[in-house]
Formats: C-alpha cells, sequence, structure tokens
C-alpha cells in the first residue's frame, strides 16, 4: 500500500484534500480568495472555496468521484503557491 503525504496543514477526508486557514479579517480572507482564483486553476479546475468572517475553507476533489488523481494534485500544487507567497 501507497502512502501519500500532502503538504502541511492539509488533510484528507472523504476524497477530497482539504485545509483551513485563518486571517486578520474578512477583508483579507476575500483577497487572498480573490488571488487563488487567479492562479489555482488546472485544466478549469479549481478548488471549492468557501469563507466565513476570518476563517476559509479550501477543498480539492475529483469532479467524477474518481478519487484523488494526478490532476488534483497539480491543482493542489498550484493552491499550495498561492497560500506560500502569500505568507
Amino acid at each position: 500500500m501507497t502512502t501519500t503525504v500532502f503538504p502541511a496543514g492539509w488533510r484528507h477526508r472523504r476524497g477530497a484534500l482539504v485545509r483551513e486557514l485563518a486571517f486578520r479579517d474578512f477583508d483579507e480572507g476575500m483577497r487572498f480568495l480573490g488571488r487563488l482564483a487567479e492562479n489555482a486553476v488546472d485544466y478549469g479546475r479549481r478548488p471549492d472555496m468557501s469563507i466565513a468572517s476570518n476563517h476559509v475553507v479550501l477543498s480539492i476533489e475529483n469532479p467524477h468521484h474518481a478519487g484523488l488523481t494526478l490532476a488534483e494534485l497539480r491543482l493542489l500544487g498550484k493552491v499550495e503557491a498561492v497560500i506560500e507567497g502569500w505568507a
């Protein structure tokens, strides 16, 4: 059995990769989501994104319910690049 290691902060939950982030306030969280929407796309796929107050939740999953594939891992890399660039 192969174990996949994901970047720090990501959890595997019900077939999706999930990451929760906290920002200074709602406005900063929205700016982050705007940058993410512009830069984290891979072959038409984007992460699911939600915000409540200063709390952002990101989720990456296969739209065909086929588990995590190379496409999701590529998207994960693009999302991580935005997160690392924000810090």
